[in-house]
This record gives structure tokens, sequence and C-alpha cells, in this order.
């Protein structure tokens, strides 16, 4: 049995010594450049319905292109219209009276009060002697003399024209007014949805006819800008990453082409993800930090979450 222990334990070395060499291969390969996967992003926003209604309008299917400020869909609501109407009666009546305060009494109006106030102060008059004669009750001269300062009160008033104070509150009047209607004005805004970029229309939520809530997503608009590349750069390899510089990407839908990409931007808050303490990486966690990166000569379809590789340590070959 002995025979055998030598060349079984050197067959082992050997195995052993292999791998270690292909390990150290390996690693010394990858010194040179630092690839790290990413993917395709483009700006992307979701259209939330801000008032509740139904659908009138479905004006764009997906797939369709569209321009800023195109029309996408209309939100009909009756309960908003009714609100128009009343805030327009009511602006209408509120100006009125503001009119009126500014302007005073129409001469009709003045007339019409010196009128009552003479036939009021006649009437006083003679209802006095009366009193006085002991001719007629105290109550009667009482009330005769109520309505004649009624009177006289109404048409000086007329002759005046309206007091400071009533001219203001007609004028706060006119102010409420006009701010419910560009309230009602501002649900009525929000009952078409417009877009507010160019772009495509990727998603299509609802249709016309569909009663909808407030806050419910309707559609989404992907940008038809530059695409751009999101990825996550361990802290450790940082030192690599160089805003402003060019990296080579490869896309793993053509996976024969080279594009260039530039670091554009290095977010400044970590990413929640961390690589936790290992005997690899020592006694701390490694922190990720988001990368933006520019694509600068794409000459290929390329859609968003398309997964792509990026080379942070050569462009064109050279060393970074």
């Amino acid at each position: 049995m002995k025979k055998y222990r030598t060349p079984v334990l050197i067959v082992s070395v050997v195995i052993v010594l292999c791998a270690i060499f292909a390990l150290v291969q390996v690693h010394g390969s990858g010194q040179d450049e630092l690839i790290v996967q990413g993917n395709i992003r483009t700006e992307e926003i979701d259209l939330t319905a801000k008032i509740p209604g139904i659908i009138e309008q479905a004006l764009v299917k997906e797939g369709q292109e569209v321009k800023k400020g195109d029309t996408l869909i209309v939100i009909g609501s009756e309960s908003i219209q009714a609100k128009k109407q009343q805030a327009e009666a009511a602006a209408s009546a509120a100006q009125a009276q503001y009119e009126k305060a500014l302007n005073g009494a129409r001469s009709q109006e003045v007339a019409q009060a010196k009128a009552g106030f003479d036939l009021a102060e006649k009437t006083y008059q003679r209802i006095k002697t009366l009193y006085e004669q002991e001719a007629v009750p105290a109550n009667t001269y009482d009330q005769a003399f109520a309505q004649y300062t009624a009177a006289k009160e109404t048409y000086e008033m007329a002759a005046q024209g309206a007091r400071e104070e009533d001219k203001a509150a007609a004028e706060a009047l006119v102010a409420q007014a006009k701010a419910a209607e560009q309230e009602v004005q501002s649900y009525l805004n929000d009952a078409v949805i417009k877009a507010p970029m160019d772009g495509t229309i990727t998603s299509l939520n609802v249709s016309e006819g569909e009663l909808i809530s407030s806050g419910m997503p309707l559609a989404t608009l992907t940008s038809k800008e530059k695409p751009y590349i999101e990825i996550n750069v361990k802290e450790t390899d940082l030192g690599m990453v160089h805003r402003g510089g060019e990296v080579a990407v490869t896309i793993a839908a053509y996976p024969d082409n080279t594009f260039q990409g530039k670091i554009v931007n290095v977010n400044q808050k970590p990413d929640f993800a961390t690589k936790r303490a290992t005997n690899n990486n020592g006694e701390f966690d490694v922190l990720s930090y988001g990368v933006k990166i520019e694509l600068l000569d794409v000459n290929k379809d390329v859609y968003p979450g398309m997964t792509v590789m990026v080379n942070l340590g050569k462009i064109d070959g050279k060393q970074q």
C-alpha cells in the first residue's frame, strides 16, 4: 500500500498548482481593465390624472410619436362644468355690485329716494302737529318719525354715493369670485393631458369611456432625447471613474460593435446595495455609487433596459 502514496500526493500537488496558476492569470489580465455591467436608460414620464372623471378622448396610441404640447387625453367631468357656471355667475354678480358701489346710485334711484324722503317728511310733519295737539297717540307719532328717519338716510346715501367700506366689501367679493374662477379653470386645465416633452407613447393604460380616479396612471411618455447608461461602481473602483472621461461600451444586442460613451455624472450619495465585509475585501463594507454615461456615437436602434458592458479601464486600447 505504501508504494502508491507518493504518486497520489504528487498528482494532487500538481492539480493544486495548476489551479493557482490559472487564478493568477485571470486576475492579472483583469488588472488592465474594469468592465461593469449596466443598462440603457431614457427619460420617462408617467402621466397621471389629477382629477376624477371619464375619459372623453384618447387621442394617441402606444408607439405613437408626439411633440411637446400635443393633446393626448381629455377627461370629462360634469361637476367641473357645473362649478364653472356657478363661478361665472358669481363673478358677474360681484362685478355688477362693485360697479354700483364705485359709481354710486343712478339718477333714477336718487330721484326715487328723494321722492320717498319728501313724502315721509310731509307725513311726519302732519303727524307731529297732530301729536302736539294730542290728536293722535304716541305710537302713531313714533312710526311716522321712524319712517321719516329711514327715508332720509336712504336719500342721503343715494345722493352721496357708496361709502368707502361698501366699496371695499364689493371689491373683496370681486376678488373672491375671480379666485373661484381661476380654481375652476385650473381643474379644466388638468382635464386636458398634454405632452410635456417630445417623445413616444410607450404605454397607454386607459380607453375612451373609462371611469378614472385622481392619481390613476394614464400613459407613459418616453423621451426621444439621447439615451444614457446607468452603472453602479464599487467605491474601491471609483479611482478609475473620471467625470468627462470617455469609455468603451458594448451593447449585448450588438456584440460585434464597440461604442463610445462619456461619463457625465457620479451620484453624490451611495447606492443602498453594498458588498458586505468578507475575507476578500477586508473587514469593511464596500458601497457602490451610481455613474451616468452618455452614449456618443450610437448608430443602432437601442431601447430602454438593454444590457451593456462598460469598459472603464481602456478606450481604443489606451490605459485610463
